[in-house]
């Protein structure tokens, strides 16, 4: 049988490369995952390479992939037979990663049975140049595959395996379980690779599926006869959009199971029979995207086709039912000025946001605006991607630093309103150590007490990443 390490930076689980796991564990395949933890990239390469893998994978979004590349390079001068493949968003959506020196393949889209299908072809050291979704070298040249039809079924994969992390590093255990519900998002937001997705898979099947309510529970049945947890995740972007599947899930669940639980909700989709029936169910906390205070700025920039008065609606009945919301955020986009990013931080201090959050907006290759910036010359040559996006702007800005700064103070800013003059003033000052300090302790509550994980959890996982926010990346 094949042997297939995964390997990453970010002290995480991923549910991804848990369902790669386990579909290839179901088949008799070798799986391991190895993850920096602190301990430099020549341990970890030393460790990954001791595992003796036939394909070294990476899971890249974009910035991430440098780190990955330099990981892939050593890992390939001492094992130069292993197969490096990286799949994800950056190689699916900017592919001629396949030319760089240590990548053999790249799988575009979803890789369940691309990557089985190889781990196959290895084990009978058969071609590997013709397995859709993957672009493969061969004897110098790019063998470019067409991606297969979407998984129609998705009650077919076997459950994620659980314990291909928490057995290595049980540090990444959390009283808090993740699950998906289903795939796809129906919507093309200007600042996603969603739309680009929805073209590669064109004509490829239905590209927003649901898992049946029964499997679902299932699933949490047996991690929670596995693992005690209190909290269920629902890790979907578009929870709750199919009202008819939502009601059938929902009911099952509150029947069977009623454990708490989180979920990301479309503040234009949630409406106050899905939200009731959430609060009956166990709901105890739902993440929305504001994204931005401007209405203008999220319809014309960002094509988020939500108005402000959704906004209040449903943070109105959230407050009603008692539910407790995440708003996710974003500073730094292309032409924003400094008062239309504090019409971000008095949007949700009108809606009286529980747990702020933000970002820096990042001009991914592959998304609409992304290309929007690069067009009209918006980004910053000089700089790069960065492994995490609550760190710098890529983007010429007139305002750029204060902006900056404001990200980095927005937690304050919403929950203690009366500091807004004083604020205005301090995003001028060139304090950016002492603001990354303020921001990273505004995120550990937030995080904590929105994701309902105890504070020596959340404090455990935010040490392990701490690197990859004050650290430069320079490898």
């Amino acid at each position: 049988m094949a042997r297939i390490s995964f390997i990453q930076n970010l002290s995480y689980e991923y549910l991804g490369v848990m369902y790669l796991s386990s579909l290839l564990k179901s088949k008799g395949h070798e799986v391991d995952c190895f993850i920096e933890h602190g301990q430099g990239i020549d341990r970890l390469v030393k460790e990954a390479a001791r595992f003796n893998p036939d394909i070294a994978g990476f899971s890249c979004t974009t910035g991430v992939h440098r780190w990955s590349l330099c990981v892939a390079s050593r890992i390939k001068k001492i094992k130069p037979e292993v197969k490096v493949l990286f799949g994800g968003p950056h190689p699916t959506f900017f592919p001629e990663i396949i030319e760089e020196a240590p990548v053999d393949m790249i799988c575009r889209g979803e890789g369940e049975y691309a990557l089985l299908e190889a781990a196959d072809r290895l084990d009978e050291r058969n071609d590997l140049s013709t397995i859709d979704n993957l672009w493969v070298k061969k004897n110098g040249q790019i063998f470019r595959n067409e991606v297969r039809p979407l998984i129609e079924n998705l009650d077919e994969l076997p459950f994620p395996d659980r314990n291909l992390y928490v057995r290595k590093y049980p540090f990444l255990h959390k009283s808090q379980k993740a699950f998906m519900v289903g795939r796809g998002c129906p919507f093309s937001c200007a600042y996603c690779f969603n739309h680009a997705f929805k073209k590669l898979y064109h004509h490829k099947g239905l590209f927003v599926r649901y898992r049946s309510p029964e499997n679902i529970i299932a699933e949490i049945k047996a991690v929670k006869a596995q693992t005690p947890f209190r909290t269920v995740y629902f890790q979907d972007d578009t929870f709750g959009l199919d009202k008819d599947w939502s009601k059938g899930f929902l009911a099952q669940y509150a029947k069977q199971l009623r454990l708490p639980f989180i979920c990301l909700l479309r503040a234009d989709a949630a409406d106050e029979e899905l939200i009731r029936s959430l609060k009956q169910s166990g709901c105890t906390r739902v993440f929305f995207g504001v994204e931005t205070g401007s209405e203008n700025l999220r319809k014309m920039i960002l094509k988020k086709e939500i108005s402000d008065e959704q906004i209040f609606q449903t943070a109105s009945l959230l407050k009603k039912y008692r539910i407790r919301f995440r708003t996710y955020n974003m500073f730094g986009l292309p032409n924003e000025t400094l008062e239309e990013a504090f019409k971000t931080v008095r949007l949700n201090i009108k809606i009286k946001t529980d747990y702020p959050w933000s970002s820096l907006f990042q001009p991914f290759p592959g998304t609409e605006l992304g290309e929007y910036a690069r067009q009209h010359h918006l980004i910053d040559t000089t700089a790069s991607f960065e492994p995490s996006f609550f760190k710098a702007s890529l983007l010429i800005l007139a305002d750029k630093k204060e902006i900056e700064n404001l990200h980095r103070l927005f937690f304050y800013a919403v929950k203690f309103p009366y500091l807004e003059p004083l604020i205005k003033e301090c995003v001028k000052w060139d304090l950016k150590k002492f603001y990354n300090l303020l921001f990273l302790l505004g995120y550990l509550v937030s995080y904590k007490m929105s994701e309902r994980i105890s504070f020596g959890e959340a404090l455990r996982i935010g040490m392990e990443n701490l690197r990859n926010f004050i650290c430069d990346d320079k490898l």
